[in-house]
């Protein structure tokens, strides 16, 4: 992190600590949040901001929304050269400890296939038509019925609707809400995303209406995103 002086002494501490903050605060404030959330107990929301104000041998001391705060290093550094590694190490025991990763999902991404919008249309139609379920009768005369018996040319598929209506909407419904939750709690949280942040309404609401697909896209983005930095962490 730091080369000997042009003299060939040793480095000048007050310059390698200047560097280390500089570059942390420049290129890892993803780490920055990991110790204060795990060795502080910060909330994620409040380390949105975080940076380092300083660091020695024995801490850092490191700035959140809620304030200043020391993180041991323990045990002591011999010396601040010893810094990157140790960091590095942290980095990663927060990982593990908080169950993150330094992958981050910073964006919401339409489907992308044809067989995904056409999924996602039948569960739109299914959703937004089943509940008026004695519009799916023929004497209704209704849009919903004209859309189900194909404008009256297959009557059984509105009369199968009609019957298949309130298993259909549970269905969706329990499933759903089952992938929303996996969803939240192993993809989103995971790739800090925010809970209740735009993004987040974006992939929630998504996923409660058409399921799976969001996942899927979800994980492609996650994908994605470790192949272009080499499927590690750059320190």
């Amino acid at each position: 992190m730091a080369a000997p002086t042009a003299t060939g002494g040793p480095p000048d501490p007050a310059a390698v600590k200047s560097r280390i903050i500089t570059h942390m605060n420049a290129d890892h404030q993803l780490s920055l949040r990991l110790y204060l959330q795990r060795y502080c107990h910060i909330p994620s929301g409040g380390t949105v901001q975080a940076s380092m104000e300083d660091i020695t041998n024995e801490h850092m001391i490191l700035k959140s929304s809620f304030g200043r705060h020391v993180v041991p290093l323990d045990p002591p550094m011999e010396s601040l050269m010893q810094a990157r590694e140790r960091l590095v190490a942290m980095h990663q025991d927060c990982l593990d400890e908080l169950d993150l990763s330094d992958i981050v999902v910073d964006g919401y991404k339409l489907p992308t296939s044809v067989f995904q919008w056409a999924l996602a249309g039948l569960v739109i139609l299914i959703t937004t038509s089943f509940p008026f379920r004695e519009s799916l009768q023929p004497e209704s005369g209704s849009v919903i019925y004209k859309i189900w018996s194909l404008d009256g040319r297959v009557p059984g598929l509105a009369q199968l609707s009609y019957i298949l209506a309130p298993a259909v909407l549970w269905f969706i419904g329990l499933v759903h809400c089952g992938e929303t939750l996996y969803l939240a709690r192993t993809r989103l949280r995971k790739h800090w995303v925010e809970t209740f942040s735009g993004i987040w309404w974006l992939w929630v609401g998504e996923c409660m209406l058409v399921g799976f697909g969001a996942i899927q896209r979800v994980d492609a983005m996650v994908k994605a995103k470790e192949s272009a930095k080499g499927g590690k962490a750059q320190h």
